[in-house]
């Protein structure tokens, strides 16, 4: 039982670390747009001249 709440309060201490570095924030948001970018690029569909190996 105590374990489980040392555990909760230690990431609550963490969380408060991460939201007080504005630079990781920054880099963050701009790691989260590229992985939209990518996710929301569609992949190139094969053509029958290149059979796959």
């Amino acid at each position: 039982m105590a374990s489980k709440r040392l555990a909760g309060a230690e990431r609550l201490g963490n969380d408060a670390k991460l939201k007080a570095l504005p630079q990781l924030r920054k880099a963050a948001k701009k790691v989260a747009k590229a992985v939209d970018v990518l996710m929301g690029t569609a992949l190139a569909p094969r053509t029958a001249a290149r059979p796959c190996r």
